[in-house]
């Protein structure tokens, strides 16, 4: 299955996420913030991101300008995840941002959602 990766600060969230996709037999890695899942770039790329928008030292729209940037990265979809709903409008205007979870969301969307970006973008 998929590479996905998971940028939360918060544990809670990214041992959610870790449960209910695992069921898929996807592979996992997580970071607490963008500049740690950045770094993590250049060892594999994801086939999806997951990301939190606000976390410590950089936050979720400021890894989306540095993904949509570099020509190795502005093609890997990007779920943004957030408790902030007045935000979706400020990330639409990525074209790698494929979808938009208001926090708490509901698992069973949200994994339906991922094998769906998936599909669309050839990464199963």
């Amino acid at each position: 299955m998929a590479y996905l990766l998971i940028v939360d600060d918060e544990n809670t969230t990214s041992d959610l996420l870790i449960a209910v996709l695992q069921k898929d037999g996807h592979t996992l890695h997580t970071a607490k913030n963008g500049a740690e899942a950045l770094a993590t770039l250049g060892e594999r790329t994801p086939d999806l991101i997951l990301m939190d928008v606000s976390m410590p030292e950089m936050d979720g729209y400021t890894m989306v300008s540095h993904l949509s940037a570099d020509t190795a990265t502005r093609d890997i979809p990007v779920i943004v995840m957030t408790g902030k709903n007045a935000l979706e409008d400020t990330f639409r205007q990525f074209t790698n941002v494929a979808d938009f979870f208001a926090k708490p969301f509901d698992v069973k969307v949200l994994r339906q959602r991922v094998l769906q970006i998936l599909a669309q973008h050839g990464r199963r």
